[in-house]
């Protein structure tokens, strides 16, 4: 049961990673490792839906609607009882609806889809401690797959290369609260400056599942991050250089909740959905998202190179 709990946890975590979109999406560092020799590969589907953005005072306002469809194919590797590798690309679909009545910001702002490959995550996990509670620190790297439009509302991310460092802690609550975890990651990203603005920035992400039945598995989770340096909406307007770059370089906080659920079909194949949608934040979107997935397992007897 324990092991279906931690491989549902990390299921879990893909769905909502892949829920940052326009902003970086940070990678899955999780507190459980995979064995070695062992793995999985997850492929996540999402549906993005922004109404509103949010300014630096966390008022909504109307800039017009924007649809992203995204695919993560995510890839995570045991090297050691205490190493793991993973690895993710994200490729964004993405169209803004609002060009009829509102100006577009950009040119990828046409009113139709503009598919494209985003960023490349490579990361590696060790694990530190693992008794009551598992703690494993991380690093990873973010770098884009090519030069992509960043300007625009549909823009499909920022362009811009990240060092990311940091701890990931997890409990089995089987003595508390039976057929139950949970479990909380905390990074910084180091982030490629844009002209004099440092976009350094904390994020966090914490997860309570719970094992329904034998196959189904249910979460609650939430996401945080704040941004040290950057532009603020709609001080733009009294700054025109800033118009160009604050695609790039917005100081976006913000807080985001969702839930989801993991069906496993066998031991080997899970499948999961999850949903998230933006709480509160500042320079942000108010966005809503849906995603849906499948994760394949590999077991001890599949070696990489053959």
């Amino acid at each position: 049961m324990r092991a279906r709990l931690l491989a549902a946890s990390v299921i879990g975590c893909c769905g909502v990673v892949c829920l940052y979109l326009a902003l970086p999406i940070t990678g899955s560092a999780q507190a459980w490792l995979p064995l070695k020799g062992e793995g999985q590969f997850t492929y996540t589907y999402q549906n993005v839906r922004v109404r509103d953005h949010l300014n630096y005072l966390g008022n909504r306002f109307d800039a017009g609607p924007i649809r992203t469809h995204s695919q993560v194919f995510s890839f995570e590797y045991g090297l050691s009882k205490k190493l793991a590798l993973d690895f993710d690309i994200t490729h964004v679909t993405s169209k803004y609806e609002g060009f009829v009545s509102t100006p577009p910001h950009g040119p990828v702002d046409t009113g139709e889809y503009h598919p494209t490959f985003q960023d490349l995550h490579i990361g590696a996990r060790y694990n530190v401690y693992n008794r009551a509670v598992t703690l494993t620190p991380f690093v990873s790297v973010v770098i884009p797959t090519h030069h992509y439009e960043t300007k625009g509302h549909s823009a499909v991310g920022r362009d811009l290369n990240e060092l990311q460092m940091g701890i990931s802690a997890g409990r089995d609550l089987e003595g508390f609260i039976p057929r139950s975890y949970v479990q909380g990651r905390y990074s910084y990203a180091i982030v490629e400056d844009v002209q004099e603005f440092s976009l350094n920035r904390s994020n966090a992400d914490w997860e309570f599942g719970h094992l329904a039945t034998d196959r189904l598995s249910l979460r609650f989770t939430g996401v945080w991050q704040w941004t040290a340096d950057g532009i603020d909406i709609p001080n733009i307007h009294n700054h025109p250089d800033f118009h160009e770059l604050h695609d790039r370089a917005s100081r976006s906080h913000f807080v985001r909740f969702g839930g989801g659920a993991t069906f496993s079909v066998n031991r080997s194949l899970d499948l999961h959905a999850d949903y998230n949608g933006t709480m509160a934040g500042i320079n942000t979107h108010a966005a809503k998202g849906l995603s849906l997935g499948l994760t394949w397992r590999f077991s001890r007897g599949f070696k990489l190179g053959g």
